[in-house]
């Protein structure tokens, strides 16, 4: 991974807010964002980074507040997901570019739709061409609720902190299909070894309500995949939201559980292939 991401460089939206970034910097009128979900980090898009990397295009993804190589807190109020909305609208900032694709993952996901919605809502524009969701994490009002489905959402915090072990295990049971390649969970738990349960819960109870109907203005391509093997989050969640967004594509990957950009990336690498061959045709046709 290290041969493939540049050096993380810190950036700071506000003093005590500091995210690690990887950007390759390309001097495009087009730019890659990644997002990546809850308890991931943005060594998940190595194979979209290395992909990419290759082509006239800038790259940005980072590790999102309390996760991979990020600052990390320990007040609840620090991880309310309109504080990772603000981090995602200041590193766009930060990173002006003409053309825009966003890709991103889980709860990645449900931060970009609540920063479209929110700029829907104050009728501004949305500064993004086409968005590509992956196993996007469900529109409800609360996310508080069980996350295990058996006896470990029953235990207390400071008991599941000790049986961390045996949750990993059932999250990899919920989270991949079966038959994964081994070398890509060990990369996994390496590289996630330092997110948090605190953290986590934290993230979960502080998700702040998305107005789904605004959703409906939304004119721009948005490309949904789901993974049929996937056990974290729901089929019918994420049709609920291909439902919403008028200029949505729903495909559903075999073979594939909930990290499809880690499970099927070459997949994953065409749709954004085709996303980054419209803009350009365009750009050709409309200069």
């Amino acid at each position: 991974m290290a041969d493939i991401f540049s050096a993380a460089t810190a950036f700071f939206r506000v003093p005590g807010r500091r995210l690690a970034l990887s950007v390759l910097e390309k001097g495009s009128d087009t730019t890659l964002f990644f997002v990546h979900g809850l308890g991931g980090n943005r060594q998940q898009w190595r194979f979209q980074w290395e992909r990419f990397s290759q082509e006239n295009v800038n790259l940005v993804a980072w590790d999102a507040y309390g996760h991979g190589d990020s600052a990390r807190s320990q007040h609840e109020q620090a991880f309310l997901s309109s504080y990772a909305v603000q981090d995602l609208a200041s590193i766009l900032k930060a990173h002006p570019s003409s053309k825009r694709i966003l890709v991103a993952h889980s709860f990645g996901c449900r931060v970009t739709l609540e920063w479209i919605a929110g700029l829907l809502q104050a009728e501004q524009i949305i500064p993004v061409d086409e968005l590509i969701l992956l196993g996007p994490a469900s529109l409800a009002p609360s996310l508080k609720g069980p996350m295990f489905g058996n006896w470990m959402d029953r235990l207390p915090f400071w008991l599941a902190s000790f049986a961390r072990p045996f949750l990993q295990k059932r999250f990899e049971a919920l989270a991949w299909a079966p038959g994964v390649d081994r070398t890509i969970l060990k990369t996994e738990l390496k590289a996630t070894r330092r997110n948090s349960l605190f953290m986590i819960n934290a993230i979960r109870s502080g998700a702040q309500p998305v107005d789904t109907g605004i959703l409906r203005q939304f004119g721009r391509p948005v490309h949904i995949l789901a993974g049929q093997e996937d056990r974290i989050v729901p089929l019918v969640e994420i049709q609920k939201i291909h439902a919403l967004i008028p200029q949505s594509s729903l495909e559903l990957l075999a073979n594939c559980g909930h990290q499809i950009m880690l499970e099927q990336p070459a997949i994953v690498n065409r749709f954004i292939e085709s996303a980054l061959q419209r803009l350009s045709f365009e750009q050709d046709t409309h200069p």
